[in-house]
């Protein structure tokens, strides 16, 4: 049932998954294109505020801080699986793996691994920690507004 902090939530959390997008996008390399990183993200982070954060806020400040940390984290792990995901197809695509779907997987685990590298900046690691915090409060309060 739509309800206004899943809306707020929703918005809320793409905005940041855009916001954190940029930041990991001025880590790559040059020679890497970004395509549609941020927006993608920040489609991600909608269905994660909508889904996750908007569901589960109305119990107390800190539980809405707790959740909107641990929608972040959702956020992250779910970029990162799609991502990965994608860059091993491609490279299924072009018989890298000999037709072995388990060397697939395990080479999905370590471009996970190579990915997340460029998560591990202090920009990068502010704006997705403070920017949970902040989102669950917000959310909380609107929890707080319109119940």
């Amino acid at each position: 049932m739509p309800t206004m902090p899943k809306l707020i939530a929703a918005i809320l959390v793409a905005a940041l998954g855009y916001v954190a997008a940029d930041r990991v996008a001025g880590h790559l390399p040059p020679e890497t294109p970004s395509g549609i990183l941020r927006e993608l993200v920040a489609f991600f982070g909608l269905m994660v505020g909508w889904r996750f954060l908007g569901r589960r806020v109305g119990d107390g400040l800190s539980q809405g801080l707790g959740v909107g940390l641990s929608a972040v984290a959702l956020l992250v792990l779910i970029s990162l699986i799609w991502f990965s995901g994608y860059e091993m197809i491609r490279r299924a695509m072009r018989m890298a793996y000999g037709g072995n779907p388990f060397a697939a997987l395990q080479d999905m685990m370590q471009i996970a691994i190579k990915q997340s590298v460029y998560l591990a900046h202090a920009d990068v690691i502010g704006v997705l920690v403070l920017g949970g915090i902040v989102v669950g409060v917000l959310v909380e309060l609107a929890a707080r507004r319109w119940s």
